[in-house]
């Protein structure tokens, strides 16, 4: 698709659009930092003990006793099962295309991948 979508709820947010810029503005400064991308399988006890992975691993069947890490050191770190980049700079960066109101405190926020990227994916496979 040329674009992605996503719906926010911006209870507690008075300046949305502030925030929005400054979000924009932050995820580019990331992307064009050229980090490395890491992929690795941690033991399920390990990757509970790493915040944020608890609430995903707790929705995993029992049987599942690996997952696959994806880091951008500094930035963030999840499970995930999905294709990533091998570097941030390969992704380009990201463009607000509109934002439409879809309720009192909810926005739709499209957006696109502008830019240059460079290089491959790693696949669900790899890491």
């Amino acid at each position: 698709p040329d674009m992605a979508q996503d719906d926010f709820d911006l209870v507690n947010v008075e300046d949305w659009k502030g925030a929005l810029v400054s979000a924009v503005e932050e995820a580019n400064s990331i992307l064009s930092r050229c980090i490395d991308v890491k992929v690795y399988w941690l033991e399920r006890e390990k990757a509970l003990q790493i915040p944020g992975i608890v609430k995903l691993a707790s929705r995993l069947p029992p049987e599942v006793k690996t997952l696959r890490i994806v880091e951008i050191p500094g930035v963030d770190i999840q499970a995930d099962g999905g294709p990533h980049v091998k570097n941030t700079c390969e992704v380009g960066n990201v463009e607000v295309v509109k934002v439409e109101n879809r309720g009192k405190t909810r926005k739709r926020l499209y957006y696109r991948l502008a830019g240059q990227p460079q290089g491959g994916v790693v696949g669900s496979g790899s890491g």
